[in-house]
């Protein structure tokens, strides 16, 4: 049973940005899904009986200029752990009832407790997106380990859409079509070189995998790189206006060699 990811928006509301993680690396078909709207964090949370069985989703949120601050990293689940050790619990009792006439179910079962209840301990170190607000509540959209590179993007995106809402701007940012409802990206800030040493590599530009948060930083940051991005085949339609709007004919000519 996959997780239901269609997020209903307000009337007029305006979908910025939108990221889905598998939190469980294993159970990939529970997914968490983060968007980002001209009003609100958005975040929903598969819920799962014991780590397993499906129960529907939580969806919460928080207005966008309530948000105080943006992480990503690691964070620790007391409900796993406190579910986790309950049961282990379980499954020593079912074990322990062994010599009784149902033996061997209880056994049985015991050591699925146990399994689960080890599990759920495993799971209880998460890794994700998390936003504070104001008043210091925490939304937090959790990912698997192996998807650090997604979150840390995921991160940059978000940032510059929650953070630069207090900024003054000349002019209106280009926001891709919203023809995937998944995945809405804005195209970068300035058509400006960044200063700072770069951080990405030719390979993250070319790679067809590569997510569309990051080909919009390596196109912001990395000038060099932007006729490899206007290359790749994931580079969503906003950030090919916007490349197509500077002018260099090396971009152009890989804008004109796409298929």
């Amino acid at each position: 049973m996959s997780q239901d990811s269609a997020i209903t928006l307000a009337p007029g509301e305006r979908q910025l940005f939108s990221e889905q993680f598998s939190p469980n690396m294993f159970l990939t078909q529970f997914k968490t899904t983060m968007v980002i709207t001209d009003r609100r964090v958005i975040v929903r949370r598969p819920n799962a009986l014991f780590g397993v069985i499906p129960m529907g989703y939580n969806e919460e949120t928080s207005p966008l200029r309530h948000i105080s601050q943006v992480n990503a990293g690691e964070s620790f689940s007391t409900r796993h752990m406190l579910y986790g050790g309950l049961a282990i619990v379980l499954g020593l009792i079912n074990l322990g009832g062994g010599g009784s006439m149902f033996g061997g179910g209880l056994a049985v079962v015991g050591l699925v407790l146990i399994g689960v209840g080890a599990f759920l301990i495993y799971a209880a170190h998460e890794l994700g997106v998390g936003f504070r607000n104001h008043g210091g509540g925490v939304l937090f959209a959790a990912a698997s380990k192996s998807e650090r590179g997604k979150v840390e993007a995921a991160k940059r995106a978000v940032n510059d859409i929650v953070f630069a809402r207090e900024q003054p701007v000349e002019s209106e940012v280009p926001v891709a079509p919203a023809t995937d409802p998944t995945i809405v990206i804005p195209a970068p800030t300035s058509a400006v070189p960044s200063s700072a040493p770069s951080r990405f590599t030719a390979a993250q530009a070319s790679d067809p995998t590569t997510p569309q948060a990051l080909l919009s930083q390596i196109a912001e940051h990395e000038p060099s790189l932007r006729s490899t991005v206007a290359a790749n085949p994931n580079c969503y339609p906003g950030l090919l206006d916007w490349l197509r709007g500077l002018g260099d004919p090396e971009v152009e000519r890989a804008l004109a060699a796409r298929v």
